[in-house]
């Protein structure tokens, strides 16, 4: 455990930029859409409260930093004798640690966001509408866990491209795309998307939020586990 905790403080220690990087861009995002509503005036949004969509921005840079974590780190761990399950452990430490304290800064901008009727401007950058439905405990787990889950979607590609290189990386996407193209046109035809989008609407939010993206998450730690045991530096 003690080897897997120093670890984990490697990954902090070499991702401290990976760490920051999705925070400033989310606080960019966030100062152009003030900027946009402070344009805009409140008689333009007739009363609305629009919400951007701009918080997608902290989630899709989890996403390259999670890859980029295993191009970096893992060569240099099995250079330091460190196992594959150690590393594995360690950096599963660290995303975990990086997705619930993510959450709680967006649960706290969340709850300023409410109070100060959207910065002064109904501007709903953090605030996803819905998520007032649950108490404090399910909104860390709203943010939280789709947060951990696009971390090792890219965590996934970083052991991919370890392991088979940039064919490999291009290969998966190219199947996904088949498969997800193939399956759409298969709802298409036999014209399932209404049903679909009703189970969708009728489920809790903290399924949709919270239970749909942890079994995404588990299966996305156990194929790159997988991947990552027999990857070599």
């Amino acid at each position: 455990m003690s080897r897997i905790l120093a670890i984990a403080r490697l990954q902090a220690l070499g991702r401290r930029d990976g760490l920051l990087w999705p925070l400033v861009i989310a606080a960019i995002a966030f100062s152009v859409n003030l900027l946009v509503f402070a344009a805009i005036g409140d008689e333009a949004l007739d009363g609305t409260e629009p919400i951007t969509g701009g918080l997608a921005s902290i989630y899709i840079a989890a996403l390259a930093f999670g890859a980029v974590a295993i191009s970096q780190q893992f060569p240099f761990a099995l250079g330091m004798s460190v196992t594959r399950r150690e590393f594995a452990a360690g950096l599963g430490v660290f995303v975990f640690g990086q997705s619930l304290l993510y959450s709680v800064i967006l649960t706290v901008c969340q709850a300023i966001e409410n109070a100060t009727d959207g910065w002064g401007m109904r501007l709903r950058f953090f605030g996803l509408g819905f998520i007032d439905e649950v108490g404090v405990p399910g909104q860390l787990a709203v943010y939280g866990v789709p947060m951990l889950a696009m971390s090792l979607i890219g965590v996934t590609l970083g052991t991919i491209h370890i392991h088979w290189k940039v064919n490999g990386v291009f290969a998966t996407t190219a199947g996904l795309i088949l498969v997800l193209g193939g399956l759409a046109a298969l709802l298409t035809w036999t014209r399932s998307w209404p049903a679909i989008w009703r189970w969708l609407g009728d489920q809790p939010v903290l399924v949709l939020f919270g239970l749909l993206p942890l079994g995404l998450a588990l299966a996305l730690t156990l194929a790159s586990w997988a991947t990552l045991r027999r990857a070599t530096a």
